[in-house]
């Protein structure tokens, strides 16, 4: 197992505790999709009892960026990059891993991936590299690319807002070298509006955090809040560039791939427990499953096997709660 997730596409590019449940919430409120890297698997955790079941098995996969379940807005199907019965590509399967279609083949120098799914179910965002540079594009089948952003600059890691704008990182303002630029500043586009404007700036980005663990930001579900991971640590950040915390704080361990919670109440993350099993440590990595509260801070451990190396996880939406 490698011990950089993301350095892959950089490198790529420039050169070519026991879980309770509150018994009202519904059962699919508490799946969390996740990528067990050992395996190879992209995986379910029933947050409820602790049961895990595998979705589909990747063959290969050419950077840690695509192990995800991108889940769609509805929850009843999600979108996945890797290689499945020797097929290279995007595919889109239902929720329980079945009725799996080919969407896209990689078309760029590197490979696409899918990172994230509009809400009007027409749009899987990718990270294409068919230009020299990445950035963001738009697919509604095979045959339909459209690149969102049209810069010369790097455009990497989307995420989107609840309202359907696009927040993503750049290197566009940096007068550097993409493997000098820290990317730092966070742009947002509005579909079917030309360009993009500055939405914030994260203080302490920098390339080496980038290449070796990533961003993966995800937004609130209120739509005020971003998450991602800076330096092995997970942090949150208000919309408007003010209030940036440290959340996890967690000297000597690794954490990475965050998401919020469906009521936007906790984050979820990989991380591990003890620094000699953390993913840059050298040796066999053991990393699992985290949530921490937004308001206390308060983290709790959802997966605790010791060859576990998990990642990516991210809430399968569903209908809303009845109280």
């Amino acid at each position: 197992m490698k011990a950089t997730i993301l350095q892959v596409i950089i490198i790529a590019a420039i050169s070519g505790c026991s879980i309770q449940m509150d018994a009202t919430k519904h059962s699919q409120h508490s799946r969390i999709g996740f990528f067990d890297e050992k395996n190879m698997n992209l995986s379910v955790l029933n947050e409820a009892d602790g049961s895990i079941e595998t979705l589909v098995h990747i063959e290969d996969s050419a950077s840690g960026l695509y192990r995800r379940t991108v889940w769609s807005p509805d929850g009843t199907q999600f979108a996945f990059t890797g290689i499945v019965d020797g097929v290279n590509g995007t595919f889109i399967a239902d929720a329980n891993g079945s009725n799996r279609q080919l969407v896209l083949k990689p078309e760029g120098r590197s490979p696409e991936g899918v990172l994230d799914w509009h809400k009007d179910l027409k749009l899987i965002f990718v990270l294409k590299n068919i230009d020299g540079n990445a950035e963001i594009y738009s697919v509604e089948d095979g045959s339909h690319l459209k690149n969102l952003t049209n810069s010369k600059s790097w455009e990497i890691f989307p995420t989107v807002f609840p309202d359907g704008r696009i927040a993503f990182f750049s290197n566009a303002d940096e007068d550097v070298d993409v493997a000098n630029s820290t990317f730092k500043n966070v742009y947002v586009i509005e579909p079917g509006r030309p360009g993009y404007k500055f939405l914030l700036s994260i203080e302490g980005m920098n390339m080496k955090s980038v290449s070796t663990i990533g961003i993966f930001p995800d937004i609130s579900p209120d739509g005020t809040l971003m998450c991602f991971a800076l330096d092995g640590d997970i942090y949150t950040i208000g919309i408007d560039g003010k209030n940036m915390r440290n959340i996890t704080n967690s000297a000597g361990l690794t954490e990475l791939t965050p998401s919020f919670s469906l009521n936007g109440e906790s984050v979820v993350y990989s991380g591990a427990s003890k620094p000699e099993s953390d993913m840059l440590s050298g040796n066999n990595p053991n990393m699992n499953l985290f949530k921490i509260n937004l308001k206390t801070l308060k983290k709790e451990q959802l997966t605790f096997g010791e060859d576990n190396f998990f990642t990516h996880p991210l809430y399968q939406p569903g209908p809303p709660l009845k109280h």
